[in-house]
């Protein structure tokens, strides 16, 4: 009787304790994240919400491992992989060892993510936009306002304002060719046709 209650107390401490746990590491996600100059998605956002254990914590860890590229070239994720999918009882045999190995991650993401870029660093900035109905848009990051937010100029001469997670979304990711969500920028223009040669 006591011996049975006192175990399943400890196991409810163990679980509100990873639950916890699980909670802090999905606040240092958002925290990274929103430093990114792109955003993880809506639905990203959404399971931040609701991250409640080890193993969510891994399914939001991939994607924004993913985002951060090459800021974590040659980091091993297949263990994350693991996690993500383990049950309940696995996880009770290596809780510890897991929940240190989440953490050296979220290190090393925190490290390698650079802080926020002022408002000012963005101006300038080449965006895409996908308008419902008619098409991608090319943008530009005009002027930074702190009550109305980024002022984007598009190609077709309209413009529009838009706040630092909109934006985020329209932007493409450093180091890349490719928009989130966008097209890859238009290919060169074809080199000029050769010159006949001049004749003797």
């Amino acid at each position: 009787g006591r011996r049975q209650a006192a175990h399943l107390s400890g196991m409810q401490g163990g679980r509100v304790e990873a639950s916890q746990f699980a909670r802090g590491c999905a606040e240092r996600l958002r925290s990274i994240e929103a430093r990114l100059d792109y955003s993880c998605g809506s639905r990203w956002q959404g399971q931040l919400s609701v991250c409640d254990d080890l193993p969510s914590v891994a399914r939001l860890l991939l994607p924004l491992q993913v985002r951060c590229g090459a800021l974590l070239a040659g980091s091993d994720s297949g263990w994350l992989e693991s996690l993500a999918a383990m049950s309940a009882a696995e996880l009770e045999t290596q809780s510890s060892e897991l929940t240190r190995m989440v953490t050296g991650r979220l290190n090393e993401l925190d490290r390698a993510v650079p802080p926020v870029r002022k408002p000012s660093e963005i101006l300038g900035e080449v965006v895409f936009k996908q308008f419902k109905g008619h098409g991608t848009f090319l943008g530009t990051v005009i002027e930074f306002d702190q009550q109305t937010g980024f002022r984007l100029q598009y190609d077709d001469g309209d413009t529009e304002d838009v706040s630092w997670n909109d934006l985020r979304t329209m932007m493409m990711p450093r180091g890349t060719g490719e928009a989130r969500g966008g097209p890859p920028p238009p290919p060169p223009p074809p080199p000029p046709p050769a010159s006949p040669p001049a004749c003797p």
